[in-house]
Order: structure tokens, then sequence, then C-alpha cells
């Protein structure tokens, strides 16, 4: 299998390759150039959910910069619009296969939630496809990453004033206030990273007492969640076991016990988009 520079090198290669004649408006692709592009298509079928959405993300780019209907532009709508069907069917087919496992740990669960205000669940949920995507193609739980978007700078579609950058990574700089499609898509991209970074730290030291964690675009267990959201807020793995400091940033309006927060936290949070993902 090619690695994700390689194939996008391809795909820009066969672009500049068959531009070289004349550029005409409402262009019609010819017989040797959809060849190409088929070519590059059984490349796409051969990839990893990653590669792509990296693929489409790069061809997007090329895409909104070029002249519409002229030679590039269509090379570039075909092979997007291909990969992004392909992401899309593959998505929607593992969901389906999933949905009644997924259902079962929102039902064993949700009960829980304290309903004393709502989730603000239009505003975490506004580029839920989007993100939904990335999570997709890097397996790993879609409500997991929104809830601690959410957790973090409540799905504000901005960039912090104290420059640590939506998901409070004080490794990342993206500026403050302005933000575009880019910088978020990126900054969905960098939360997954480092969370699986520091998922693989902590797994590498695990025993009966400390299980690993385990989190999946399709599986999940309760006590990974939490576990992960431990960690991402303390860095360390035996805080839950040793010296529970702060469960509020876990539980807050989830049961009784913690249901005088102001906003919810990550479990609740989970569960509330979780539960917007299987019935819509």
């Amino acid at each position: 299998m090619k690695n994700k520079i390689t194939v996008i090198l391809s795909v820009l290669c066969t672009i500049c390759a068959i531009s070289f004649s004349n550029i005409s408006q409402a262009y019609t692709l010819s017989w040797d150039e959809l060849k190409q592009i088929n070519s590059q298509k059984s490349i796409i079928n051969n990839a990893s959910n990653y590669w792509i959405w990296d693929y489409y993300s790069q061809l997007s780019k090329w895409y909104n910069i070029l002249k519409p209907d002229d030679r590039l532009w269509e090379i570039s709508k075909e092979l997007r619009d291909y990969a992004y069907s392909l992401l899309s069917s593959k998505k929607q087919a593992l969901k389906q296969q999933y949905q009644e496992e997924k259902t079962s740990f929102l039902n064993q669960y949700k009960e829980s939630i304290s309903i004393k205000d709502e989730f603000p669940i239009e505003k975490c949920t506004w580029r839920y496809n989007t993100i939904d995507n990335i999570s997709f193609a890097n397996d790993f739980p879609t409500a997991l990453t929104i809830a601690i978007r959410y957790r973090e700078s409540t799905c504000a579609y901005y960039l912090p004033s104290n420059w640590n950058w939506p998901f409070q990574i004080t490794s990342k700089d993206y500026g403050t206030w302005e933000i575009n499609e880019e910088i978020f898509i990126q900054t969905i991209q960098d939360f997954i990273d480092f969370s699986k970074n520091k998922i693989e730290k902590y797994n590498n030291r695990a025993d009966e007492e400390y299980p690993e964690i385990t989190l999946s675009y399709t599986g999940f267990t309760y006590d990974s969640i939490l576990n992960f959201a431990a960690l991402y807020n303390w860095g360390t793995r035996t805080w839950w076991k040793v010296e529970p400091n702060a469960p509020e940033y876990i539980f807050d309006w989830y049961s009784e016990d913690y249901s005088w927060a102001n906003r919810y936290w990550v479990i609740p949070a989970f569960l509330k988009i979780l539960d917007r993902e299987l019935n819509n």
C-alpha cells in the first residue's frame, strides 16, 4: 500500500500530467483522462480510512482554488467526490453494524443524566459530519471528541484568548479568536493524535489494577471513557484509583451527587451526543 504522501503526490502528478492541453469552459473529460482517474480510484479503494480522508482533504484544497469548469477543476472534483462518497459509504455501513451495541450502551447509562437544564446539542453538533468523518478516519469515538471539545471550550467556533486552542492543549498554538475551516479541522485531528498518544503511553503500563483504555469509532466501555477523561484532565494513570480530586470534570450533571454544576461534563455530554447520533 502506498503511504499517504505517495497517494497525494500520485493524484497531483496525475492532474499535472493531463493538464497541458488547452483549457476550455464546461470541460468534458477525455477517455485517457477518465482512464487515469479510474487508476487513481483503484488506489483510493485500497487505502485506509485515514488516508482516504486526508486524500479528500488535500484534493478539496485544490478544488477550492481552481477555476470552475476547467480541466483541473473537473479532475479534482471527480476524485474528491469519489473519495468522499467512498468514505461516507464505509462509515454508514459501520454505523449500521454497531447501532445495536451503541444503543444498548446508551440505554444502560442515560437515565442517570440530570435534566435540570438542556445540553446545547445544536451548538455542539453544528459541525457533526466533519467531526464524525475525522473521528471515523482515525477510529476514535465521535461522541468523545465532541464531549471533550464541549468540556474545554463549550463547542465554541473560535480560538480562546489563552492561546491554548479549543481543546486546551498547551503544546499547540493557533493564535486567538480567528478560526477558519482548515484550522478547525486541524484542531480536531491534533486532539485525536494527542489523545491516542496519551492512551498509548497509559496502556504500555496497564495491568490488572489499571486495565487498558480501549476506545474506537465503534467500541467503547464506560470505564475506558471514565479513565480517558481522567487521563486527559490530569495526565496520570492513577488519580481516579488513588485520589479523585476532581470527579466533577467527568460527572457533573450525572446523578444527584454531581447535579449542582453549571454545565455538563464528559460522561453526560458523551451520552447526550451519542443519543443525538443514534436518533438522527
